[in-house]
């Protein structure tokens, strides 16, 4: 299992105020499936907002699987030991999904930023095989508007500041790419990230019947776009 791969909880890592907006539905009377939600962050951030008895975190990361059952014992933590190019390198390439309830609604918040494209399907239909009423889900695009570009500017100066050196991957407009520190599919790589144009990833999605459209935040201005997805 890597290294240092907790999610860290401080002001840059809260991302309550955007379920709050992106989800406002929700009430302490609704099950939410938080899924890739480590150790239970977002329920720590919501400050008792969101119902520690109707929330549900799913995470291939099993330490943090295990802090939030602890820190959170009236909630259902699921270790899913499923096969991640980033954050779980050892796990099983095929594993049938966790058999849980129907959930309310679902978010998920980079976690298809770290998946190929297969993988992001097969996940979607087993979400939309839960009947919930919103699916929330941030990914990574390189789609030419002012915050697609600002994205990629940032994950580009975080590299250069990190290695000292990066392959200018920001004019790229490959329908998907993936930004890796080794060569893709190697076991011991430490950042995975996948970039996808948003026409051609609905395209696919459309040939699995799933529809979805990409919607940014309006409240918090938050320059990374989310999937909603019927």
């Amino acid at each position: 299992m890597k290294k240092n791969m907790i999610y860290p909880r401080n002001d840059e890592t809260n991302h309550y105020p955007l379920f709050k907006e992106l989800i406002p539905e929700y009430t302490s009377k609704n099950t939410l499936l938080d899924y890739g939600g480590c150790s239970g962050n977002l329920l720590s951030f919501s400050n008792g907002d969101i119902n520690q008895n109707t929330y549900t975190c799913i995470d291939v990361l099993k330490e943090g699987i295990e802090l939030g059952q602890k820190e959170f014992p009236h909630s259902k933590f699921i270790h899913y030991n499923k096969h991640n190019e980033m954050y779980n390198v050892n796990g099983e390439k095929t594993l049938p999904f966790p058999s849980i309830p129907q959930q309310d609604y679902i978010w998920s918040y980079s976690v298809f930023s770290h998946m190929i494209l297969e993988d992001i399907i097969e996940c979607i239909l087993w979400m939309k095989s839960l009947s919930p009423k919103k699916i929330i889900a941030s990914y990574l695009c390189n789609d030419g508007d002012e915050k697609a570009n600002w994205t990629m500017n940032y994950f580009y100066n975080r590299r250069i500041n990190t290695f000292g050196s990066c392959v200018d991957f920001r004019s790229n407009r490959d329908e998907f790419f993936y930004i890796s520190d080794t060569q893709y599919g190697n076991q011991d790589c430490d950042v995975f990230i996948g970039v996808y144009n948003t026409d051609w990833l609905l395209n696919q999605f459309s040939k699995h019947k799933i529809k979805a459209q990409k919607i940014y935040t309006i409240k918090n201005d938050w320059p990374m776009p989310f999937l909603e997805i019927e």
